[in-house]
């Protein structure tokens, strides 16, 4: 007889995606000294710190436990006291706080009605924790118990580590691969045994992608399931011989065919086998086309070329608007059902975009990949349960095209930021491929001031701004956020002093395949100086680049800026009669190796009008932390010459 159950529990844990434990000292049981001390000497700026995490998976059991004790230090580490966790709902959750009071300790049990469920897919949850009674002083404890090994363990945290450890019983039937994140060596480092202690807070740095890439942590994926058969062989008088044979090997992140293979599964799943019959809804969500046909013939009519071909069919997928959570799998069996109701996950849109594609005769497939915020892939390791996105890729004779229509507000040719993340892997039932994810086109702005220099010392003009790409995309999203053109004018007005606007008009708002311009007639006070007879602009005004992004001497971590970026500000002003000039910021013109970086300021004087034309290019996304110096005096560079002055003085 098979025994299959062993299987379905262990494979059932498994894709419950936590990160669990068990804690080396007992769930419950804390020191009055840990609750009396509320500075945290080796980094007293933390907000809380943790004591201890621990987790252990039993293979006799199958059983992962997870213990995490934290110690609350300051208002601000309130936060840690609602944790959230993706989790299956069989889990066992059982949390308490601690707090000293009269110089006892007090527990408070947390409730179930304190943990809130919200459904990902299938039987699989975030669940979001909300520990009771917590001050500044308190421990809490939070334990789970689930089936199944981690789907990842982060050593080092965003508040202090005093010890975190990790043990996986090894197992004769389950196979998994490790990839290893991080800076911080780990004290043990075996192939069941993970241990650090005193890991220091994990400091983000501006403009870089997930922490996920950096901070020291482990991420796991099962590899390879070995099912074995149970033989009974009667052998007389009343005995019996029973032989275990490994009859069925189950393939999962073993190589990205494997992976491909899970994703396009098509043959029988037997009931052990949870996980692929999870995954195999990708592939199913790709057939069953037929519903695009009179749609795919009426495209190729009304479409001239290839770019127009492909331009109406993401259009037309973006009747299905997205409900704003990132998925690998579809939440609709069928894709015509999230177009008859209008709404569906990211996976629902992207793969009925690649259903129409291929239906338009286009060599289209899917591109799996994990967004910005979950981190990068692994180049070295294949991944089932670090994808959790799709994107559409369409191959031509001169490039490859990638598209997401889950944006309203993106043309065809935009990847939203979310997936600007290093590679994906390009899956149909045959191919698979690395796709660069690197953004195709730019951020770009341009600002135009032109403005009178009046005998009151205000300022009356013109202020337009063209942008185009990213920039468009990035104001089309947020001008959606206000509820009236009146509301956004005064969030434009937010922190610019002395402004009033006159008027303003935009253009091509709802024109996605145009830049947006908009035009400001307004009046400026308070923002030219006298002083002895002469008159003080900081030229830039509400372009001024005051701060430098890059305020630390030294870099940890890569530069991400996404994608690249090119601005120029114009700025024109009249002045009036009786004055010359006395000072301009000095023509300037500065660059990184390899034109990486390119800026320049170029001033000029005729006829009682000043013109300074300012340019910033960011030429390439991503830079290295050897490059960081130079970057970082580019930036300040920028810095000085946005505050240099036009001086203007009475004749």
């Amino acid at each position: 007889m098979k025994s299959y159950i062993f299987f379905l529990v262990l494979l059932l844990g498994f894709f419950g995606i936590a990160i669990a434990q068990k804690a080396p000292i007992k769930f419950g049981q804390i020191s009055k000294a840990d609750l009396m001390d509320n500075i945290f000497k080796p980094d007293t700026s933390a907000p809380a710190v943790v004591l201890c995490d621990y987790g252990f998976f039993s293979d006799s059991r199958f059983q992962m436990t997870r213990t995490l004790r934290i110690k609350i230090l300051k208002k601000e580490g309130y936060v840690y006291a609602n944790q959230s966790f993706n989790l299956n709902l069989k889990t066992e959750i059982r949390g308490i706080t601690y707090n000293l009071e009269n110089g006892e300790i007090v527990e408070t049990k947390l409730k179930n009605e304190s943990i809130f469920r919200t459904r990902i897919f299938e039987n699989f949850y975030e669940m979001r924790i909300a520990m009771p009674n917590v001050k500044v002083g308190s421990i809490i404890d939070i334990q789970f118990m689930y089936d199944g090994i981690p789907n990842e363990w982060d050593f080092q945290q965003p508040i202090p580590v005093v010890y975190s450890e990790l043990i996986i019983e090894p197992s004769t039937y389950m196979k998994f691969n490790k990839n290893y994140f991080g800076y911080i060596p780990l004290d043990v480092n075996t192939s069941t045994r993970w241990v650090v202690s005193n890991v220091p807070a994990f400091k983000s740095e501006p403009f870089m992608t997930s922490s996920k890439n950096y901070r020291t942590r482990l991420e796991f994926d099962l590899v390879e399931v070995k099912l074995p058969s149970t033989t009974r062989t009667y052998t007389g008088n009343g005995n019996y011989v029973q032989s275990v044979n490994n009859e069925l090997t189950r393939s999962y992140a073993k190589t990205w065919e494997s992976v491909r293979d899970l994703l396009y599964q098509k043959d029988h799943v037997e009931q052990w086998d949870y996980a692929a019959y999870l995954f195999s809804h990708f592939g199913s969500a790709l057939d069953n086309d037929s519903y695009l046909t009179d749609v795919a013939k009426d495209i190729k009519s009304k479409s001239p070329n290839l770019d127009e071909t492909i331009k109406a069919a993401y259009e037309y997928t973006k009747q299905i608007s997205w409900d704003k959570t990132n998925r690998l799998l579809v939440e609709k069996t069928y894709l015509n059902n999230a177009f008859k109701e209008g709404k569906g996950n990211s996976a629902d849109i992207n793969l009925a975009l690649v259903q129409l594609l291929r239906k338009l005769g286009l060599d289209a497939g899917p591109v799996v990949l994990s967004t910005r915020t979950n981190g990068r892939l692994s180049e070295y390791n294949p991944s089932i349960n670090k994808l959790n996105y799709v994107i559409a890729a369409v191959f031509t004779e001169k490039d490859t095209i990638l598209l997401d229509a889950t944006e309203k507000n993106c043309p065809y040719y935009l990847l939203p930021m979310r997936a600007l993340n290093g590679q994906g892997q390009f899956m149909d039932k045959k191919r698979t491929a690395w796709i660069s994810l690197d953004a195709s086109k730019k951020d770009k702005q341009m600002v135009v001031y032109t403005l009178n220099i009046e005998e009151d010392y205000s300022l009356k003009g013109k202020i337009g701004y063209m942008k185009g790409d990213y920039a468009a995309l990035e104001l089309r999203n947020d001008y959606e956020n206000f509820n009236s053109e009146e509301e956004y004018l005064t969030g434009y007005k937010e922190g610019k002093k002395g402004l009033k606007i006159v008027s303003y008009k935009i253009e091509n708002l709802d024109s996605l395949y145009k830049p947006i311009n908009e035009e400001f007639d307004v009046v400026l006070t308070n923002n030219v100086s006298e002083m002895d007879g002469e008159l003080y602009i900081t030229p830039l005004l509400f372009e001024q680049i005051k701060e430098n992004p890059f305020k630390t001497t030294d870099r940890k971590y890569p530069i991400d800026f996404g994608y690249m970026r090119d601005k120029t500000i114009i700025v024109n002003y009249t002045f009036p009669q009786g004055y010359t000039v006395v000072n301009l910021p000095e023509n300037t013109n500065m660059r990184l190796s390899g034109n990486t970086a390119v800026f320049s300021c170029k001033s000029t004087v005729t006829e009682g009008k000043i013109t300074i034309t300012y340019k910033i290019s960011i030429n390439k996304s991503l830079y290295v932390q050897t490059e960081y110096a130079d970057l970082r005096e580019f930036y300040n560079q920028i810095v000085n010459k946005s505050a240099e002055p036009i001086v203007l003085k009475k004749i």
